[in-house]
């Protein structure tokens, strides 16, 4: 997979969703909880890719890339562009070298 780390245009931003009393009644809702940014790149998935994810039930989904960050952790989850997604797959690439980049496959999280 050839990556160009100069096609990161675009910053998504990394955290948790915890539960919070609301403003009005103070009942308890989730909200995503910004922990960091990141640069980012939108990855086109192959024909091959999108049958495999058919095939698992894992359709509808995007992928990007970003520069290996050990802060970036499997339960975590994405806001780009005021969108929340959760990761499908989590692909990161703990190899010792300079220029290493995490593979994430995402899904919009169902609003309740």
């Amino acid at each position: 997979m050839q990556i160009n780390p100069n096609e990161f245009t675009e910053r998504c931003e990394f955290g948790y969703v915890d539960s919070v009393p609301n403003e009005t009644n103070g009942n308890p809702e989730d909200k995503f909880t910004y922990s960091f940014s990141r640069w980012f790149g939108w990855r086109n998935q192959t024909f091959n890719q999108q049958y495999q994810l058919l095939g698992v039930t894992k359709t509808d989904t995007r992928q990007i890339v970003v520069r290996h960050d050990p802060e970036i952790k499997p339960n975590m989850q994405v806001r780009i562009d005021g969108v929340v997604y959760r990761f499908v797959i989590f692909s990161p690439d703990n190899r010792s070298l300079r220029d290493t980049f995490d593979l994430l496959t995402l899904k919009e999280v169902d609003k309740p």
